[in-house]
């Protein structure tokens, strides 16, 4: 292992050897071997199942942004705890129910241009809402014959 400061000050670690740097003598991993944990009562039941989920909210877009001429605009949704078997994520653009992509994230491809609203809420199974995230709203610029180039934003 070798350690260096840069020029601005910033101490890096890496395990492969840097002008001037500083070799480490790193030691074996520490490990700890804990005792079993007792299983669980057959009769308890599962409080995460029916515990009420802490937080969902619309991670991406920000909230009130701009986006010039994309190809697609990805949307992510934060779920606390994560989103419990039985459970279903609805994500909507303009009111359009979004399919999932693989890992559970969602995409609007070649959005037209002008002021796009997201919305997601968490079902349960008997389709009872059980969160619903505040609602994101971005904007989506497109070139124009007018305005052929990137928008650039006043300082």
């Amino acid at each position: 292992m070798y350690r260096w400061v840069d020029d601005q000050g910033v101490v890096h670690y890496s395990d492969t050897p840097h002008p001037g740097a500083e070799q480490l003598s790193i030691s074996g991993a520490q490990t700890y071997h804990g005792t079993p944990a007792p299983p669980a009562p057959a009769s308890a039941p599962d409080k995460t199942a029916d515990a009420p989920y802490q937080s969902c909210a619309i991670t991406q877009p920000a909230a009130d942004s701009d986006i010039f001429a994309p190809e697609a605009v990805n949307i992510a949704v934060q779920l606390v705890p994560t989103l419990r078997p039985g459970d279903q994520l609805g994500v909507a653009v303009d009111g359009q129910t979004l399919a999932p992509l693989a890992g559970g994230t969602y995409q609007v491809v070649q959005p037209e241009r002008g002021t796009h609203t997201i919305s997601a809420e968490v079902r349960g199974a008997d389709g009872a809402v059980l969160c619903t995230a505040a609602p994101v709203s971005f904007s989506v610029q497109r070139p124009s014959v007018f305005a052929p180039q990137t928008p650039v934003k006043p300082h």
